[in-house]
């Protein structure tokens, strides 16, 4: 199901993006939020540390997308 789940949002995110939508990457923060959640269901938490990382990407490219407009 996890698999499942974060692929179908993922594409989503990616096509969101693909659309030129700066709320793309607020979606795309929530997909890490899976992310994390999925690690630590699953005890694999070195996702944890790339799923920050990716947050916080998400977040300044929002922000620069947002702005530019």
């Amino acid at each position: 199901m996890w698999s499942w789940l974060l692929a179908g949002v993922g594409i989503a995110g990616m096509v969101l993006v693909g659309q030129k939508r700066w709320q793309a990457f607020l979606w795309m923060i929530g997909v890490e939020c899976l992310w994390i959640i999925y690690s630590l269901q699953t005890k694999q938490h070195g996702f944890i540390l790339g799923s920050v990382a990716y947050m916080v990407v998400y977040a300044r490219n929002a922000n620069k997308w947002r702005n530019h407009d």
